[in-house]
Order: C-alpha cells, then structure tokens, then sequence
C-alpha cells in the first residue's frame, strides 16, 4: 500500500462524506419530516433543523429566487449530484465522472447563491469552492488503489 493511496483515500473519504451530507436532506428532506434518529446523531444537532428546511421542495423555491430555470428539477439534480457523486467518491467508483458531476454542482453553487457573498465568511463560497476543487482533482486523478475502481 502506498502513501499516495492512503491520501486519496482520507480525501475521498472527506470530500465524498460532506457531499453526500448536504445531497441527502436534498433530495429527503422538507417541512414535517424527520431524518434517520441514527443519522441525527451522527451529523449533530443542526441537522434535524437543516433536513426540516431542505426537500425538493423549499430548495426548489431557494434556487427560483435565485432566478435558476426549472428550480425543482434543478434542486433534484443537485441532491443527486452531491449525493451520488459523495458516495461514488466515497466508495471510490465511477470517479472520474462522480468527482466531474460533483465539481460541476459545486460550481453552480459558487456562481448561483454564494458569490454575491464573497469568499470568507458565512455564506462565502470558500467552502463549495473547495469541496468542488476536491471533486475535481479526484476526477482528474483516480481514487487511488484503496477503492473499488483501483481493485479492478
């Protein structure tokens, strides 16, 4: 096993977790109802809050005020991206097109609702930047030979 396997693995393992985090309530979420008691606790006490706030729906109606077309369609594909595209970076499958896919709702993100914010800060877009920046250079690399496309 080589260090540069381990690296990629503990950066998929980061970049893939977090997406999956934010894609899940996405496409689950919404007023009246309730993670998984397991994953609440896993994720800590604001996530209950945040999957009651998310669903197709109120993050449909977030990506409308922002002037995006077709917003619950587009709300839909970016829970799939982010959850998708973190467990194939978690698992390290299908990389290149999980890490691209993530990269790009990543991007959107940046451009569509943290830009006008800045970089630093709440609400700045450091954060989707970087975790974009992980995708990408995933895609672009491979996910080393801890991984279910390394094992092939």
């Amino acid at each position: 096993m080589k260090r540069s396997d381990l690296g990629l693995l503990a950066l998929r393992l980061g970049a893939g977790s977090i997406l999956a985090a934010h894609g899940l309530p996405k496409l689950m979420g919404g007023e009246g109802r309730t993670a998984p008691p397991w994953l609440s606790r896993l994720m800590g006490p604001n996530y209950q809050a945040g999957w009651e706030r998310s669903g197709p729906e109120n993050f449909g109606k977030s990506l409308s005020s922002m002037g995006l077309a077709m917003p619950e369609m587009a709300a839909r594909a970016s829970g799939l991206a982010e959850l998708g595209g973190g467990v194939g970076l978690m698992l390290g499958v299908g990389t290149p097109l999980a890490g691209l896919v993530a990269a790009a709702n990543m991007a959107v993100a940046v451009r569509a609702a943290h830009w006008k914010q800045g970089f630093y800060g709440q609400g700045g877009y450091e954060f989707p930047l970087l975790v974009g920046a992980a995708a990408l250079a995933l895609a672009l690399t491979g996910p080393g030979g801890i991984s279910v496309d390394g094992r092939r």
